[in-house]
């Protein structure tokens, strides 16, 4: 990678069956390889060698920008949408009166994404594949 083009690490839920979706779809759209993938879920994963917590890495969506520093819910997933991008979305994300929705929306959702049905997965078209940390993806 080039200093003009650097890797960010999304560290995601593979357990959730959403994240898992919204990764697939980050996957397929990672072509210029800018994010690096990892699953926290997967056994032997150890958070506190990243000096932060399982518990707060499962609560919310993480991106580790290339000087170390984080970001957190709403920031990670604008910066996974441009990096991928998408930066229609991730400039919505950023707009005054849409952050002011997006925040709580994803914290709600964060919350209570393990009790989402499957038929609303499926619905919001989020149900679309399964996707490998090196970006291969198969359809179900």
């Amino acid at each position: 990678m080039t200093a003009n083009n650097p890797t960010l690490t999304v560290y995601y839920d593979g357990a959730c069956p959403l994240c898992r979706s919204e990764m697939g779809l980050l996957m397929r759209h990672n072509t210029a390889g800018r994010l690096r993938f990892v699953d926290i879920a997967q056994p032997g994963f150890d958070a506190a060698a990243l000096g932060v917590t399982q518990a707060a890495l499962m609560a919310r969506l993480h991106v580790q920008q290339p000087d170390g520093s984080w970001l957190v819910g709403v920031p990670a997933v604008q910066a996974a949408y441009a990096a991928t991008g998408h930066h229609r979305i991730s400039r919505l994300l950023a707009h005054p009166t849409v952050a002011r929705l997006a925040r709580p929306a994803y914290d709600w959702l964060a919350d209570h994404r393990y009790r989402l049905p499957r038929w609303l997965l499926k619905a919001a078209h989020l149900h679309t594949g399964s996707c490998a940390p090196d970006g291969a993806c198969r359809s179900r």
